[in-house]
């Protein structure tokens, strides 16, 4: 007995003829009498009462019924879901967002419009460093997430580019420039209190600074270190020292903390959605497919 039969043997009963029944499920009348009487050998007792009005149902029959009508349903079912989970439009998605508060509105606009997109998947969000998201990713306990950074050259990782902003000079507004000569460049910077990052918070960042500083002949003079970019603008709210940060940070900065550019000052924060090659389910295709589509802007 399989579905086909039940379906078969569904309509036979609904319609209560064979020929009728026939031309509903496109089979041939004498290919349709054969089936049934195959599925009742098999059963080993009669489904229909036949008469030349057509057939009914025996108690047997109408117990098969109400059983096939359940199954052919949870087949159903069960078939729309594959077809979904194929789709990417079910199951279930661990993403880690960056601890950098001022991409967080950006990342919302895509969550947004993916739940809208995707109404059937569940979201874990996690707020990690890029290298404890790296690590996850590829340990398989993330199935993707919002770095800054990834390792070039290593094949075991894919992503996209989801966004890019500049660094500016966040400093205490309250600052009297030596001579007062606002600085043009980095240099200027020199002998000034410096904010600074520590290499263990997050060390290929920390290294490209120090790339950019050195490149541009300047040592910063540090005197306190934050964590992340919004215990360094609080550091400098303090009127502890100056720091370069991302220019989405300018919205959550307290008002006794001014920014400004600096030309040589090139580096840029460029953000991707990053995961495992070898591990793109159907439902990370789809959140994929959505980032890649939308225009972030912190």
């Amino acid at each position: 007995m399989d579905l086909r039969q039940l379906r078969y043997f569904a309509a036979v009963a609904r319609h209560g003829s064979i020929s009728v029944a026939a031309q509903a499920v496109h089979i041939a009348q004498p290919a349709l009498t054969r089936q049934m009487q195959a599925l009742e050998d098999e059963l080993g007792t009669l489904l229909f009462e036949r008469s030349t009005r057509g057939v009914t149902l025996t108690d047997a029959g109408r117990q098969l019924l109400a059983d096939a009508d359940k199954l052919l349903e949870d087949a159903a079912a069960a078939a729309l879901r594959a077809q979904r989970a194929g789709r990417g439009d079910i199951g279930h998605l661990s993403i880690a967002l960056p601890v950098m508060q001022s991409l967080a509105p950006a990342i919302a606009q895509v969550l947004k419009r993916y739940r809208q997109e995707v109404p059937g998947v569940g979201i874990t969000l996690h707020h990690l460093l890029s290298e404890v998201q790296l690590r996850e990713i590829a340990d398989g306990r993330l199935d993707a997430g919002f770095t800054l950074f990834r390792p070039q050259g290593d094949p075991s990782f894919d992503g996209v580019p989801v966004f890019s902003e500049r660094m500016l000079l966040a400093y205490p507004a309250e600052w009297k420039w030596p001579r007062g000569r606002r600085p043009k460049v980095l240099k200027d910077l020199q002998g000034l209190d410096f904010v600074w990052l520590p290499r263990t918070a997050a060390p290929e960042w920390h290294d490209r600074l120090i790339h950019c500083f050195f490149d541009a002949g300047f040592v910063p003079r540090t005197t306190v270190q934050g964590v992340d970019a919004t215990s360094m603008l609080t550091l400098v709210a303090a009127g502890m020292g100056c720091t370069v940060v991302p220019e989405g940070a300018r919205r959550s900065a307290p008002d006794t903390v001014a920014f400004m550019t600096l030309s040589d000052l090139s580096l840029r924060q460029d953000w991707e959605l990053v995961w495992c090659r070898d591990r793109c389910s159907s439902v990370l295709q789809r959140f994929i497919g959505v980032v890649s589509l939308a225009k972030l802007r912190a």
